[in-house]
């Protein structure tokens, strides 16, 4: 298969990520899975923005890369262009997926962008190969119901910005990174998540649909039937979404490195997280407080258990 333009080396897939030195162990996941999974002919190149970021760690995450046979480009952190901008709890590197047309060289025409908060269990060459009919970029629905009423869109409108698929020449020849960060700039006060409302403010009617499975959103699973009113997807698309992800996007406060999280998923990216030299990091509740918390989030993933079991037995009742 030819792959799309956007790279020297037709077989490259080029992959960008952002993110500040807490999130480098949950980067280095994203990048060590997707390596993990992808077609053994092609070979990614990740471009990483780093905000912050030493350069022993750096080195940490190269040796990673490498010795699975990719390769790793890394870009300084431009934060004066969103200094003074909310970051809430995600830091500032939230703002740099905006400016890769900027960070990348001019030669490489199409990229990836992917969270740090994901696990990558499909082959993203197939996200690769995408035909985006014409669109800046391609992403999936976010599934949330709340963020796209800031921007006065409908949910079916709106995209969650942790899986994009960006055509580089489009961006560059409409400046829209510089549109969406001025925007970003001038309209910060009035969004719950200042970057991905930008992105969706400018492109909410130029973007291609993705399906669930290639950003398998934690709301999910708490879904299904209530969530596809107003969503362009349907019932089995979103059940796909939950039974057969290609990227998994721990989305919300619970990540998976927490102990307090119990996303199904979370046991396969420890597996990964522990390939990385901070998979020692994350331990089991020790303090009283921790403890507690535990059992709380423990007893909630319960109660929503008993009731996904007992709507799967009345909807089978109905059948």
């Amino acid at each position: 298969m030819t792959a799309p333009p956007g790279t020297n080396q037709e077989t490259e897939i080029q992959i960008g990520a952002c993110c500040d030195e807490n999130y480098v162990p949950f980067a280095s996941v994203m990048m060590i899975s997707a390596l993990e999974n992808v077609d053994p002919n092609y070979r990614l190149h990740f471009h990483f923005v780093a905000d912050k970021v030493p350069a022993n760690v750096i080195e940490q995450m190269r040796r990673l890369v490498e010795e699975r046979n990719g390769k790793l480009s890394v870009y300084p952190a431009d934060t004066l262009r969103f200094d003074g901008l909310p970051t809430l709890r995600f830091g500032s590197s939230v703002y740099q997926r905006i400016l890769l047309a900027d960070y990348l060289p001019r030669d490489i025409r199409r990229v990836i962008y992917i969270d740090s908060d994901t696990l990558v269990i499909g082959d993203v060459s197939e996200l690769w190969n995408v035909d985006l009919e014409g669109q800046p970029v391609a992403a999936v629905e976010d599934l949330s119901r709340s963020a796209c009423e800031s921007v006065g869109v409908s949910r079916r409108e709106y995209f969650n910005s942790g899986v994009l698929v960006m055509d580089l020449d489009q961006w560059r020849a409409e400046d829209i990174h510089g549109t969406v960060a001025h925007y970003a700039g001038e309209n910060a006060h009035r969004f719950q998540y200042v970057d991905q409302c930008s992105l969706n403010a400018i492109l909410h009617t130029r973007w291609k649909r993705l399906p669930p499975v290639w950003n398998q959103q934690a709301n999910i699973y708490k879904i299904l039937r209530k969530y596809s009113e107003g969503s362009a997807y349907t019932i089995n698309e979103l059940r796909e979404g939950v039974g057969r992800p290609k990227i998994v996007h721990f989305t919300g406060k619970k990540k998976p490195w927490l102990y307090y999280c119990f996303h199904p998923f979370k046991p396969l990216y420890r597996e990964f997280l522990r390939q990385t030299p901070w998979g020692g990091r994350y331990p089991a509740p020790a303090s009283p407080r921790e403890k507690l918390r535990y059992v709380l989030s423990l007893r909630q993933h319960y109660k929503w258990l008993s009731r996904s079991s007992k709507m799967r037995f009345y909807r089978n009742l109905k059948k």
